[in-house]
């Protein structure tokens, strides 16, 4: 164990796709707690003022990928390839760091190039080249991650920072208003589908599915999230029934899939932001493993299959069904 107060000028440095955001929140808040508001931040030009909202850092500092293409964090920052940043910028931002603390799931050269121009008493991560290595004994992403809090407090409960993501003032008013014109008659399937490609299902599936439920649930709406809807909704018996709501900011979506009673998805962003809220959801895997990526606070459901293309609609409707008494 490290003793915080040892530390006068730490700094947690992040860059991952918005998934991962979700699953270092946590982490970032309880980090925030333990050096009371004394971290300075590294991360991508919008973490702060999208995910890591009601966290308190001494200062932040964006990391920017100038020559890339990875310009928009639903990519993520791929951790096989030496995409450069502006470390040099950072490293005399940081300069008299003396605690340096990573929660990226990659280590390039240039994170060696900027931990070397630091070069902070105490490094740490989840790599070899870190002085100190986190080794997490957990599976779940979210516990791994929060590990890193625990090489300074052991006994600080994960629980106790995994509250939802903030949701903007203008439109948790929206959300709200939704809400209330809701209630009286209607609950909410919120349905998220599009990521990368490998972890997708049949868009012609995933619709009979939504459908299925609508006909066997007269008193739900379904509501599509994401960057693109791909799902043949016109096809559909239900189709008044079925909103196409893809394109939101991301504000906005956490927003609606705040009000959700239930969730349907893939491995996703959403599927985590769902899991926060706590909104009872069925997660669909293939490539991924929902021990480490699935749903970890909320009522879940996982469909896990090596064979995604043959994922059976009734397997999937079964799971989703389970769900519904939980819904007050």
């Amino acid at each position: 164990m490290f003793d915080y107060k040892l530390f006068e000028k730490p700094v947690v440095f992040f860059a991952n796709a918005i998934g991962d955001h979700l699953i270092a929140l946590p982490t970032m808040r309880a980090l925030s707690h333990i050096f009371n508001g004394q971290i300075s931040l590294m991360a991508l030009p919008n973490a702060h003022s999208e995910i890591f909202v009601d966290i308190v850092f001494k200062e932040v500092w964006p990391i920017r990928f100038p020559n890339s293409n990875h310009r928009n964090w639903y990519s993520g920052v791929p951790g096989n390839s030496d995409l450069p940043f502006n470390y040099e910028e950072l490293a005399e931002q940081a300069k008299g760091c003396d605690l340096f603390l990573s929660l990226t799931s990659w280590h390039t050269p240039e994170l060696q190039k900027l931990l070397d121009k630091l070069a902070p008493s105490i490094s740490m991560g989840f790599f070899p080249k870190f002085k100190h290595i986190v080794v997490s004994q957990h599976d779940h992403a979210f516990d791994s991650s929060f590990s890193l809090a625990h090489e300074f407090v052991p006994d600080v409960q994960l629980e106790d920072f995994a509250n939802p993501p903030i949701i903007s003032t203008k439109h948790k008013k929206l959300v709200e208003e939704l809400q209330t014109e809701l209630r009286d008659e209607h609950r909410l399937l919120i349905v998220h589908t599009d990521t990368k490609k490998r972890k997708m299902w049949n868009p012609d599936k995933f619709l009979s599915v939504v459908d299925l439920f609508l006909a066997e649930h007269s008193n739900y709406l379904a509501v599509i999230i994401g960057l693109w809807n791909y799902l043949p909704v016109e096809q559909a018996i239900n189709k008044d029934r079925i909103f196409d709501l893809c394109g939101l900011s991301i504000d906005l979506s956490f927003g609606i899939i705040s009000i959700g009673d239930v969730f349907l998805g893939i491995d996703s962003c959403m599927l985590h932001a769902a899991d926060l809220f706590r909104v009872p959801g069925v997660g669909i895997f293939g490539p991924t493993d929902p021990k480490n990526w699935g749903f970890r606070f909320s009522h879940h459901e996982h469909v896990y299959t090596n064979q995604l293309d043959l994922l059976s609609e009734k397997c999937v409707l079964n799971k989703l069904s389970k769900l519904v008494p939980l819904v007050i």
